[in-house]
């Protein structure tokens, strides 16, 4: 059983920006940052008081009114089901990723040695902290001239559908289409996780304590008080939000919660990757039961009813993949296949998978230095 302060640890928050604080484990990269202490929100964990919720995460996520107040201050949240045998997939190693079958989806096989040339149809951004490169479908790539003083912590990225970029750092944030020029926009936390919105006219920027809304073609910036303090979070196509605090999922619409779940015996979930109807997490065995293949790795859930849809466990617990962040749900190509990363311990270079998780199929489908930080236009992949 895993004493108490690991579990502490394993539950606490993280910092997304590409190269925030020190890495947690040695082998972690820039984006492996400082986490903050679970004491002051392990109450949260057990009990939510004074609300009343309907306690769905999917469906037609209409929240219930609160009723009358009663002799109990309480209300209990919903507990998600354990994971069932039968969706158990086999452990998979990573390290094994690169004798996967290969899937085109419109990226470069291998990133790392790409033509420098003009970039026409822009699928990813690699950058290693000090060079970052704007990366075409068709294998070639173009160094980009960013804003001065960004630094070490910083955060290249680029917009879902492969059209705007965003840097981010100690100088300030900064934005521009590609055909454009960096535009500022004031206000926005320092070293903040950024998360695009769905119709890539903006981000949230999550810095600590705050969290702001970013309108890039307005230039606004405003608060979004209730993200304040959440782990991670995932936009779905119909514009919600899935966020997850220690051993919580909480889902919000329109500003409004509309639905809250404790994890249970599903453990620690972070980085979410919300499809239609279906969610995937980064899984971390946190030992809280006995649970088949009790690893971590990637679980699939209804949106609607966190019941395990599917369940991908990987070697090593929680000494390297999920307590690093080095698995990371990508995005719902289908809804059956799901793409994420994976930077296999020990090795080289990191991987651009996909799973099924109606079948259990792993296909690889590109692979860049370990030193890089990668981001994917996700509206791209899978189109030519």
């Amino acid at each position: 059983m895993t004493e108490l302060r690991d579990l502490l640890d394993l539950a606490t928050d993280r910092v997304e920006a590409p190269g925030g604080a020190a890495a947690a484990l040695g082998s972690a990269r820039r984006r492996r940052t400082a986490r903050r202490s679970l004491a002051a929100t392990a109450t949260v964990v057990v009990l939510v008081t004074g609300v009343a919720l309907a306690g769905r995460i999917g469906g037609d996520r209409t929240v219930e009114p609160a009723p009358a107040p009663t002799s109990s201050p309480t209300t209990v949240v919903p507990v998600a089901p354990a994971i069932p045998r039968s969706a158990v997939h086999p452990v998979w190693d990573p390290r094994g990723a690169e004798g996967l079958p290969v899937v085109e989806l419109g990226v470069p096989r291998v990133m790392e040695s790409l033509t420098p040339g003009t970039v026409t149809r822009p699928v990813a951004v690699l950058d290693d902290g000090s060079r970052a490169v704007l990366v075409s479908g068709d294998g070639y790539s173009e160094e980009l001239t960013l804003p001065d003083g960004l630094g070490g912590a910083r955060t290249v990225t680029i917009s879902p559908d492969g059209q705007r970029l965003v840097a981010a750092g100690a100088s300030g944030f900064f934005w521009r289409d590609l055909d454009g020029e960096w535009r500022e926009v004031d206000g926005v936390p320092g070293e903040a996780r950024l998360t695009w919105l769905p119709d890539s006219s903006g981000v949230v920027a999550r810095g600590w304590p705050r969290a702001v809304r970013v309108d890039l073609d307005g230039g606004t910036v405003e608060d979004v008080a209730y993200l304040e303090g959440v782990s991670h979070i995932g936009f779905g196509p119909d514009g919600r939000i899935v966020g997850t605090e220690p051993q919580l999922v909480v889902e919000w619409g329109d500003g409004e919660e509309v639905g809250r779940f404790r994890t249970g015996e599903l453990e620690g979930l972070i980085l979410p990757a919300v499809g239609n109807d279906t969610i995937a997490f980064t899984r971390a065995n946190l030992v809280l039961g006995d649970q088949p293949a009790d690893r971590d790795g990637l679980v699939a859930v209804d949106r609607e009813t966190l019941e395990t849809r599917a369940y991908l466990p990987v070697p090593d617990d929680h000494d390297y993949y999920a307590f690093a962040e080095e698995l990371r749900p990508l995005t719902w190509l289908s809804d059956d296949v799901l793409a994420f990363t994976v930077l296999p311990e020990g090795a080289p270079k990191e991987y651009l998978v996909t799973w099924n998780a109606e079948t259990g199929e792993l296909s690889r489908v590109s692979c860049w230095l370990s030193g890089e930080t990668a981001v994917f236009a996700t509206d791209l992949l899978g189109r030519s």
